[in-house]
């Protein structure tokens, strides 16, 4: 493809049509290639825009984020999407009052990270950590069969040094039946910090087209 400014006295139809001449005109092996990146980057079609979304996605999904959690250390980083850690109005009938309900001390409870839960739209980075290097109060990352969970560990039950992990969401009345008795190798990692408003893209994204 010719450079634009050696060909500044022509007009950008003119360009134009010689750049799809060039292509057009080009045969062998090595054509494909110049062919692709004129279909990619200089056609204007729905074809055209679609395969570059597909590569772009194909891109970060599966070079530039695993690129990047290599680099960090990190083991996942995921958008809060749901109100299930939300501090909101009747955190304390959820929260407060379920834990005194279930026998957890103030002090034990007072120790926990994040006292305040997760906002919809916080980014989360979570790390892997030992198996006994989870406690209780800990909020890890899980994946369901209905999707991502983002939940706070509630109690910890240890068997021939297998350990199994039961969470709850803040916001939630009770355990769901999906966070009970999970083992060491479904828990993505533990939350090691966050980024809040950054994932509302995603939360737009998930309520647009739910998987």
């Amino acid at each position: 493809i010719r450079d634009r400014d050696k060909l500044d006295s022509k007009t950008n139809e003119e360009f134009d049509k010689e750049i799809k001449a060039d292509v057009k005109s080009c045969k062998g092996p090595k054509c494909i290639l110049k062919r692709f990146w004129h279909f990619v980057w200089d056609e204007e079609s729905l074809a055209s825009y679609t395969v570059f979304i597909l590569l772009a996605f194909v891109l970060l999904r599966f070079i530039i984020f695993p690129g990047f959690l290599f680099v960090s250390g990190f083991s996942d980083v995921a958008a809060v999407v749901s109100t299930s850690m939300h501090h909101g109005e009747s955190i304390e009938y959820t929260f407060d009052n379920w834990l005194k309900f279930n026998n957890y001390s103030d002090e034990e409870v007072s120790l926990w990270p994040y006292q305040n839960g997760l906002d919809v739209g916080d980014v989360i980075a979570v790390k892997q950590f030992p198996p006994d290097k989870i406690y209780v109060g800990d909020i890890v990352l899980f994946y369901s069969p209905k999707g991502q969970i983002i939940h706070r560990v509630v109690e910890i039950r240890e068997n021939n040094g297998n350990f199994y992990y039961t969470t709850k969401g803040d916001a939630n009345g009770d355990i769901g039946d999906l966070e009970r008795e999970l083992s060491y190798d479904m828990i993505k990692g533990k939350l090691i910090g966050k980024v809040p408003y950054l994932g509302y893209p995603k939360v737009f994204v998930t309520h647009l087209w739910p998987f």
